[in-house]
């Protein structure tokens, strides 16, 4: 473009409300002091008048902004000007006692000077004390002196300025002084027994600032040192605490900051209770998009809230159960139909509090089932006898008997009810499960069917011989778990849910035959992280989530989550829960109710309606019971991980191990099938605990190879 000439510069000149020059300097200076936010179009040329007043808000905006955060909008303005008023109005109270911590500390320090404190320590800690003890002794001689000339000096010139020019001067110095004792006694960082004190009202604004959210991911090795977060929505701050959606560097996955979610609280300061971090899923979410929130106060603190249950008329089982709520006060539902439940945890973290919660929503479904065995021997089931098909209470070892043929009365019940399934038309049953329409009409005899046991580990370890006339052949805990185990693994799709607790979970009271066929799990407060792998399953604890750094405090606060894709529950990441409270008068009130819906149903069946016999198994069920339940017990047990769950590199070998693979095989073979470096894959093999095979395979041109045990990579697999 031809640059104007100096005549057509003198002519926009005076149009223009610049400075006279040339034209570029004036487009120049128009397009400095112009924001595109000024009420102006584009092109458009301001008067005077305009420019000033756009120039003075642009001002203003700018001063604002400098302002500290609290005091940059009208509702922090007046939050920090009543947190001003609060700190002036008590200014009378703490300003004597700043004085007096003033006073102590300028004791303690002219006390250290005078004994020539650092001197002594210095000399004492290079073994030269003896040697410069005369020297000290000097100092300390000659500092004294100082002390008390200063002190008569000063006791002298305010007799003498009182007796000259009265007690003014005194006052203004004396007021001067407990200033500067105020000063040095003041709340400061890092002082000792001192409270810490910003500058301005510390809120939760200030962590959750961008920068600040960034430095804390970086500090916790969520990110590296140059990369930064994407905000995806603006930080809310509602009445519980801050929620802000974070998209993380390309390179990160949102489960390996889930996983650091103690280090990220340490980070943040804040402890983990108060820290959510969520992926986001579906449609609005990626693997590196994440929700975190911060809660103003420990979410768990607060009085446990009541259970629905405790006044519901009624309920419907096939609904998922009131169970509880998140720290963010988000409804929490546990379904029961399609799964079985595990709970754990160590004594009086609310167990049977929770077991109950679904157990009473059964209770009050008429159409249910329900079988109950309280290995505890107490009171806190009791009111499921006036409910309950079958109630049986202690773990002796004829309770122990009595359970075994409970067991195998819905053992047969579950294996004959497959047979009418596959004989009923598609409408009907169109999956080979159970409907609502099939388990609500009496006629066809299959009630949803409820067995809860409290303190499992007391039935499972009974160690009498079932066979009294063979001492060492199975034992009755044994028959038991082998009955669990075939009720669990193939009861759910006819209408059978085991809700099993424990206080001892241990692979070794309930193994992995059993535990595995547990879809639905909670874990309250456990010991150890072992523990609370044993509950959650394998791979949990490596995924972030651990039940034992649950608080003794938080009573009926856990982890739950689900295993086994039948219910809505996440299989990826647990749920911290606090339960609802249920107490026993209203469980008793609720059991009432369901018996007398029973009653009106015609449901009420077993030992709640008197006929404790239980009817003789036809011989020819038996025997395909015994066949049956053999074939359950006898095939390999397998702990259910999910593929979220796993290091990424067993993820990816569990697409790339053929069935029939056996034996060792080599890294760079592995390596080679899912795309990666030998070099690599050996080290990430190492990270996820699979060990090497000890040693090398040679190749047919006679260089050693390094290999890896196929059966090791399936353990740790979990299969």
């Amino acid at each position: 473009m031809a640059q104007p000439t100096p005549q057509q510069n003198e002519e926009l000149g005076a149009l223009l409300p610049f400075p006279r020059g040339t034209l570029a300097e004036a487009v120049t200076v128009a397009a400095a002091e112009v924001e595109p936010t000024a009420p102006a179009l584009d092109g458009e040329l301001l008067t005077e008048d305009e420019y000033r007043r756009t120039r003075a808000r642009r001002l203003a905006e700018q001063a604002v902004a400098r302002l500290p955060a609290q005091w940059q909008t009208p509702e922090s303005r007046r939050e920090a000007g009543v947190a001003l008023a609060g700190r002036v109005a008590v200014v009378p109270v703490r300003f004597p006692a700043a004085v007096g911590r003033g006073v102590a500390v300028s004791a303690r320090a002219w006390w250290q000077w005078v004994r020539v404190a650092d001197f002594y320590s210095a000399a004492k800690a290079v073994d030269r004390l003896a040697d410069r003890w005369q020297e000290i002794a000097v100092i300390r001689r000659r500092r004294g002196v100082i002390s008390v000339v200063s002190a008569g000096s000063a006791l002298l010139g305010g007799t003498a300025t009182e007796l000259a020019a009265g007690s003014v001067p005194l006052l203004v110095a004396g007021g001067v002084l407990s200033a500067g004792f105020a000063l040095v006694g003041r709340h400061k960082d890092g002082a000792g027994g001192r409270k810490t004190v910003m500058g301005g009202a510390r809120t939760l604004a200030f962590t959750m600032g961008g920068d600040n959210l960034v430095e804390a991911f970086r500090a916790a090795g969520a990110i590296g040192k140059t990369e930064g977060l994407l905000f995806v929505q603006r930080p809310v701050n509602d009445r519980l605490g801050w929620t802000v959606v974070i998209d993380l560097p390309p390179s990160r996955k949102a489960s390996d900051v889930i996983a650091k979610r103690e280090a990220l609280a340490s980070a943040l300061a804040v402890d983990e209770v108060r820290l959510i971090l969520d992926r986001v899923r579906g449609d609005k979410g990626h693997a590196g998009r994440i929700t975190l929130w911060v809660g103003h106060s420990d979410p768990y603190s607060a009085p446990p809230v009541p259970s629905p249950l405790a006044t519901a008329a009624s309920w419907d089982l096939w609904a998922p159960v009131p169970f509880g709520a998140t720290a963010r006060g988000t409804a929490v539902t546990l379904p029961v139909v399609w799964t079985s439940l595990l709970i754990g945890a160590i004594p009086r973290q609310g167990k049977t509090f929770v077991a109950r919660l679904p157990i009473t929503a059964a209770a009050l479904d008429p159409h249910v089932r329900l079988i109950i065995a309280d290995g505890k021997s107490g009171k806190d089931f009791k009111p499921f006898e006036q409910v309950a098909h079958r109630y049986i209470r202690g773990a002796r070892e004829s309770d122990g008997r009595r359970l075994i043929a409970v067991l195998e009365e819905c053992a047969a019940d579950v294996a004959d009810r497959f047979d009418r399934l596959s004989d009923m038309d598609d409408d009907l049953c169109p999956e080979s499960k159970v409907t609502p329409q099939i388990t609500r009409d009496p006629a066809f005899g299959m009630p949803l069917t409820v067995i809860g046991i409290d303190e499992i580990q007391n039935y499972l370890g009974l160690d009498t011989p079932l066979d009294e006339d063979s001492p060492k052949g199975k034992r009755v805990g044994q028959r038991i778990c082998e009955l669990l185990t075939y009720i669990a693994k193939t009861g759910p799709a006819a209408g059978f849910s085991l809700i099993l607790a424990t206080q001892k979970p241990d692979a070794k009271v309930i193994p992995d035959g059993l535990r595995g066929q547990l879809g639905t799990r909670f874990a309250l407060k456990t010991m150890t992280y072992q523990a609370s792998e044993t509950i959650l399953g394998a791979g949990t604890y490596k995924a972030g989530m651990d039940s034992s750094r649950l608080l003794t405090s938080h009573k009926g606060v856990g982890l739950l989550l689900g295993a086994d894709g039948e219910t809505d529950l996440d299989a990826g990441v647990a749920t911290t829960v606090r339960t609802h409270l249920l107490h026993i008068a209203q469980i008793r009130a609720a059991c009432e109710r369901g018996r007398a819906l029973r009653e009106e149903a015609g449901t009420l069946t077993g030992d709640a309606a008197g006929a404790r016999d239980l009817a003789a198994l036809d011989p020819d069920a038996v025997a395909r019971l015994a066949d049956e339940v053999q074939a359950v017990t006898d095939a390999p047990a397998v702990e259910p991980v999910d593929a979220e769950l796993l290091p990424e590199v067993l993820a990816l070998l569990a697409n790339v191990l053929g069935d029939d693979e056996h034996g060792v095989v080599a890294v760079a073979e592995l390596a080679e099938r899912i795309d990666w470096t030998a070099k690599a894959l050996g080290e990430a093999l190492r990270r996820a605990g699979v060990p090497s095979a000890g040693k090398k395979r040679v190749t047919p041109g006679g260089a050693p190879v390094s290999v890896v045990d196929v059966s090791a990579i399936r353990t740790a697999l979990g299969g």
